[in-house]
């Protein structure tokens, strides 16, 4: 969208990987402003069947940011770019090129800095939990700390939730400061979607993810089979979208025996977006139990199709109004936030009447401050802010 700014020349860096379907696109758009340019790591230094992989395309893209770093350097000194804005992987600890050239920067936003409350660890699997203790620890802040003083251009860090903002603005420097810019955003003509009425005689949720430990579907249910006695659960059904894969799906069917909710539980691994948004745009409530996140899809998405969102007020999720999503306190123990949740989700059930209004008033929030649109027209303040031009942004 920045090129749809007639003053914008815009050139975007990325792998050759989708060249095909990017250029294809390109035609499509007929952008006369805006331009991809192509670099790949030499193949002896990449890591194979990256996807297969827990770590794989962390250490390509590791080695893209490094290696990338001398042909940014080659490029400018053609093409004179006035800025160089970081977009992609959402965390503070990738070396950017933008770092290392003596031009203004933008970076993010970025997050990386959010912890799991020691209360939902019982939860987590061996490697998350080796992973959250060294999140909790955050030796590698100072890292950044040196990278944002390595060179002295002008940089501007965005932080997608007010958690990266207190970690990171520590580490800054008389050239640098960081400010809070969630990480999303949506087209709203994405979401223009009639939908079918929303069920009054059967109270209908839905989860579209994975089953990882992280993801906390398992909290959710537990919360689920506490809140509800077998009568109700026999008006209800709960839509599980996008656990693919066999273990996953066992895992799951399992916890549902445990709980006595295979009744209501409908398995769904894959459908297209179109139908996951027309499906979410029938449900009575959406459920994201995340532990922590940096800022989340399937809440914008839930708000912008007005379906009210029920999530932990976890990290990453204070972007969203208390007043537009239905948030639930971590306890000090994992049982409170068991029955935590579990009041929440019985709450939305007992006062379903109100739950379209505060579907309402979750679209229009995120309406005004979460469109592409708006926060396209944030970055270009940001530059002209840094570039010291104060050109016109329409």
């Amino acid at each position: 969208m920045a090129a749809e700014f007639p003053q914008m020349e815009i050139y975007v860096l990325t792998r050759s990987r989708c060249r095909e379907k990017i250029e294809r696109a390109l035609g499509e758009l007929e952008m006369r402003n805006l331009r991809f340019l192509f670099y790949d790591i030499p193949k002896w230094t990449t890591y194979p069947n990256e996807m297969k992989s827990r770590w794989g395309e962390q250490i390509n893209y590791l080695l893209w940011q490094i290696l990338a770093r001398r042909f940014v350097r080659r490029l400018h000194k053609e093409i004179h770019f006035d800025v160089v804005h970081h977009l992609t992987f959402n965390q503070y600890r990738t070396p950017s090129p933008g770092f290392c050239i003596d031009i203004p920067f933008v970076m993010g936003p970025i997050g990386g800095a959010e912890k799991i409350s020691p209360a939902l660890w019982q939860d987590l699997e061996p490697h998350t939990l080796r992973k959250e203790r060294f999140r909790r620890r955050g030796t590698d802040l100072p890292i950044f700390g040196w990278m944002t003083r390595r060179c002295k251009n002008r940089k501007l860090i965005l932080c997608s939730s007010r958690e990266n903002l207190q970690a990171l603005k520590t580490y800054t420097s008389a050239t640098c400061r960081v400010e809070e810019l969630a990480a999303i955003g949506y087209d709203e003509k994405d979401f223009e979607i009639a939908g079918g009425p929303r069920t009054k005689e059967q109270f209908t949720l839905i989860y579209a993810g994975k089953a990882f430990d992280w993801k906390g579907l398992h909290i959710f249910l537990r919360a689920f089979g506490h809140a509800f006695d077998m009568e109700e659960r026999r008006q209800m059904l709960i839509y599980l979208v996008g656990i693919r894969f066999e273990d996953e799906q066992r895992k799951v069917k399992a916890w549902a025996e445990e709980l006595g909710l295979a009744e209501q539980i409908r398995l769904v691994p894959f459908v297209p977006r179109n139908e996951l948004l027309e499906l979410e745009a029938t449900c009575n409530l959406q459920v994201y139990p995340a532990f922590r996140d940096s800022g989340s899809m399937s809440v914008l998405e839930g708000c912008a199709l007005a379906c009210p969102t029920v999530c932990l007020d976890a990290d990453g999720q204070d972007i969203f109004d208390d007043d537009i999503v239905l948030k639930v306190k971590i306890g000090a123990t994992y049982e409170q936030t068991v029955e935590n949740f579990a009041e929440r989700l019985k709450w939305a059930y007992e006062n379903r009447e109100q739950l379209p209004q505060i579907g309402e008033n979750a679209r229009r929030w995120v309406a005004q401050h979460l469109t592409w649109r708006s926060k396209v027209q944030r970055f270009v303040s940001y530059y002209h802010e840094l570039t010291g031009d104060s050109a016109s942004l329409s």
